[in-house]
């Protein structure tokens, strides 16, 4: 049932990334790097992770009705937290670190490997490991927590 959940979930995630990746190259013109495949992989362990957060998220409050506020409150902070508002190379060590704790964080850092410095797929071994760790950590407390 968990994984039923986490899978909606991650299926609307995916068609928000085709939609933002689309609209953000072909109407803006946002450069993407030269390892689109890299980058679709990156956002797609990103989106199972932020799903199996959410699973989570809504096993722990019980009001049905704070469920959707609070995971609005968590994204808002992990991503700035993460590096999603601005680069974290701006941002003091101390905040660096913070950032590598959190998924949103090794999100960004393989992201802008990939698009801002053009590197291959040698650059996502450490990030797409952390993330599958906190996707597997969260997809084992989602059914953990699940209840009917």
């Amino acid at each position: 049932m968990v994984g039923g959940k986490i899978y909606g979930l991650l299926l609307l995630g995916l068609v928000q990334v085709a939609v933002f990746l689309v609209a953000g190259r072909w109407l803006f013109g946002v450069p993407l790097g030269a390892n689109l495949p890299g980058v679709v992989t990156v956002l797609l362990v990103y989106s199972w992770v932020a799903a199996s957060l959410g699973v989570f998220l809504a096993s722990v409050v019980r009001a049905a009705d704070k469920v959707a506020g609070l995971c609005i409150m968590v994204s808002l902070l992990l991503a700035a937290l993460g590096g999603c508002w601005w680069p974290l190379e701006l941002a003091p060590p101390a905040l660096q670190l913070v950032a590598h704790l959190l998924p949103s964080g090794w999100a960004m850092e393989a992201l802008h490997q990939l698009i801002s410095f053009g590197s291959g797929w040698e650059a996502l071994g450490k990030p797409l490991a952390v993330l599958t760790g906190f996707g597997l950590a969260a997809t084992g407390l989602a059914a953990r927590g699940f209840r009917v």
